[in-house]
């Protein structure tokens, strides 16, 4: 399938210039339709009422292109009112607000009816945005601008227009005809073998009746993860779900041969090298160089934490307690178990997290940690969410469903949350968020209003109590990551809906969310914010926190260089040496992976047919960008540590971190991050962060379990 252009998920700048600046002083929105019909449109009010989108904004997309992109053929380019990225933008904004409102609809609504109807005429909306993608003439039109138009355009203009030419020639649309139908089918080959990939990534595994027997397991087994005692059972289940599948390796390597082919088409060395385009990072050597830094700089952490869990394996093992066994490893099959068997013991017998779990229980509520969220916000640049009742038909449910609006210090709207909890079979299933509409600056001098769905699954929502539902520690800090993502979006000001809030390269499009984190893991935040609901004077035990993040964040050094290899993996498998060789059958991804991870983690054995790569959803999903979660996350733990760890309320730097937020994608990641760290991160620099992070978390004491 084609990438959109539509649909697409510099220099130092004074503050006095900024866009958040500038609203602050005088902000004037549009205002949300309030009607009764989905998110307040009156014309969507039964799945009916969606067959007229795809009409409606073909009819004004046309209208765009003929009476205003073309209507500037016959004037002078110093004539004209509008540039030609303000047109294209436009347009993209029309089909946005209505593609992206039909998606969101058909994962999360709760009527059949509604999501089959969403789904058709997404149909509708991928073959307009084809259209678009692959006319030659609205691409050299625009490409021709650059030119006409250059004494026109600021910095933000020239990013912005760079990022839709681009995109166009990722679609293929500047080849020439025969390299044009290549481009497709390669194109139409990407999509349909990563979808057999994904599908197949969660099969069911069965089992023998001689293991079932064994080991005493059930014919089917869904998950590589067994708490048993029992060593050799824990190894059977991990290696059966994860055993090597010829099917799967056939899909990985025809997915990977064919975004090989792609990117040489375009002009690339490898597809690695394509999909660094405006990433913080910048290249593939970049990207790997900062992979193996991470991997090497917390090597001493991970070997500490590690040397704690063949302790933990000692103790188990009955070798050992009758002193015929030393081991300095473990194997892969072993970690997840051995790091749950330690919390437990630790944190249960020394510091009875039960208890713990149980008293703190009352202040971790849906309702107090959203309230908490916006407390924090509000302290930091003076924005905070307030509910508001849903109108008749604005939403799916009634019940398990919250509208929250964002307004400013001086009760400016800014943007609306729908957020969805509700745990339902009909749900898409994971915890994400949904931009619905982008913020965007009106041709009339009004902000167009952002608006965001959170999907969460945290409560029943036929309790009438759903509300103060009481939820884990764990999806408090889920929360606030999605609520991380929700405020990017709402702070966005951009003069373009194309690269608003979140709309920039992914490893900057994480750092708020993980960011948030940060703020959720910090003592004197979460003892400040987090309140009881029922008795708000209430203040969360500082012990209590204290125990809850320790047991949340033990083992962050291997888990860091886990996810280090895992990016690797990505990376290399579509990079020049082995995705020819994966290509033609040279090498398997299995081969590869192991490689990666016998060179990362070293002390952690691995069977030679486990394929973990096959279950490995990401690697469709990101493409040689799985890495960029990890560079989100060392960026956010820069910022937290020069700007926030000290003073975590500094009105100072949230002013300034807002301001960042503002821009979205309108300037490259660096510049951004310049603007709060005072300099431009480097690989390096990125690694030394994770590492300093890693050897501070890898203090763990010894155990007896």
């Amino acid at each position: 399938m084609l990438r959109s252009v539509i649909l697409r998920h510099s220099r130092a700048f004074t503050r006095q210039s900024s866009l958040f600046s500038e609203w602050r002083r005088a902000f004037k929105s549009e205002k949300i339709e309030e009607g009764k019909g989905l998110f307040g449109y009156k014309k969507l009010s039964s799945p009916a009422s969606f067959h007229e989108l795809p009409v409606e904004v073909k009819s004004s997309t046309d209208s765009l292109i003929k009476t205003e992109f073309w209507f500037q053929e016959l004037l002078d380019p110093l004539d004209s009112s509008r540039t030609s990225i303000e047109i294209v933008d436009d347009i993209s904004n029309e089909i946005c607000k209505a593609a992206d409102l039909a998606e969101c609809v058909r994962q999360l609504h709760s009527d059949s009816k509604y999501r089959e109807a969403a789904e058709n005429v997404s149909r509708d909306f991928c073959e307009l945005v084809e259209s678009l993608n692959t006319n030659t003439a609205l691409y050299q039109k625009l490409k021709s601008s650059e030119v006409t138009e250059a004494s026109r355009l600021d910095d933000v203009d020239r990013r912005t227009l760079a990022l839709l030419l681009d995109d166009f020639e990722q679609s293929g649309v500047h080849l020439e005809d025969a390299q044009k139908n290549e481009f497709v089918q390669l194109s139409s080959d990407i999509f349909e073998f990563g979808a057999r990939f994904q599908e197949n990534c969660d099969r069911v595994v069965s089992i023998g009746k001689f293991d079932q027997a064994k080991y005493g397991l059930s014919s089917q087994i869904y998950s590589p993860v067994s708490n048993s005692l029992d060593r050799s059972k824990r190894k059977m289940v991990y290696n059966a779900f994860y055993r090597h599948d010829d099917q799967q390796e056939n899909y990985l390597r025809k997915l990977i041969s064919s975004r090989h082919e792609l990117a040489l088409l375009t002009g690339f060395e490898s597809f690695a090298h394509r999909a660094q385009r405006n990433s913080l990072l910048e290249n593939y050597e970049n990207a790997q160089n900062f992979l193996w830094g991470v991997i090497e700089k917390c090597r001493g952490s991970f070997e500490k934490e590690l040397a704690v869990l063949i302790d933990v394996s000692e103790q188990c093992s009955q070798q050992n307690r009758n002193g015929n066994h030393q081991a300095s490893s473990i194997d892969d099959h072993d970690l997840g178990f051995l790091m749950h068997l330690y919390r437990v013991s630790i944190f249960e017998s020394a510091y009875d997290i039960a208890k713990i779990s149980q008293e703190s229980s009352p202040f971790f509520t849906f309702t107090s940690v959203w309230k908490g969220f916006s407390a924090l916000t509000h302290r930091l640049y003076g924005v905070r969410l307030v509910e508001k009742p849903l109108s008749p038909g604005e939403m799916w449910n009634v019940s398990g469903v919250m509208k929250l609006k964002a307004v400013d210090e001086q009760n400016n709207e800014l943007g609306v949350v729908y957020v969805d909890v509700s745990i339902r079979p009909d749900k898409a299933v994971g915890d994400c968020h949904y931009t619905v509409r982008c913020s965007k600056h009106l041709s009339n001098g009004t902000w167009q209003m952002p608006i965001l769905v959170l999907s969460l699954g945290l409560v029943d929502s036929r309790s009438p109590q759903w509300r103060d539902t009481r939820i884990s520690f764990h999806s408090a800090e889920t929360m606030f990551h999605e609520l991380g993502h929700a405020m990017h979006s709402i702070l966005g000001r951009t003069k373009y809906q194309h690269v608003a809030g979140t709309r920039c390269p992914q490893d900057f499009s994480e750092i708020p969310s993980n960011l948030m984190e940060y703020f959720f893991s910090d003592l004197k935040v979460m003892t400040d914010i987090i309140k009881r609901t029922d008795r708000p004077n209430d203040q969360l035990p500082i012990e209590s926190a204290a125990t809850l993040l320790a047991s949340r964040h033990s083992f962050t050094a291997i888990e860091t260089v886990q996810q280090a290899a895992y990016g690797l993996y990505d990376l290399e498998v579509h990079g020049p040496i082995a995705a020819p060789q994966i290509a033609y059958g040279h090498m398997t991804t299995t081969e590869l992976f192991n490689d990666i991870m016998n060179k990362a983690m070293p002390n952690v054995q691995r069977e030679l047919g486990s394929a973990f790569q096959h279950r490995f959803h990401h690697t469709v999903q990101y493409g040689a960008k799985y890495y960029s979660y990890l560079v989100a996350r060392a960026s956010a733990c820069l910022i937290w540590q020069q700007r926030f760890m000290d003073d975590p309320f500094s009105r100072k730097w949230g002013d300034c971190w807002a301001e960042v937020q503002s821009h979205g994608g309108g300037h490259h990641p660096s510049v951004l991050l310049e603007k709060i760290l005072g300099f431009r991160p480097t690989e390096k620099e990125l690694t030394i962060a994770l590492s300093k992070e890693s050897q501070h978390l890898a203090n763990l004491d010894a155990v007896t379990v």
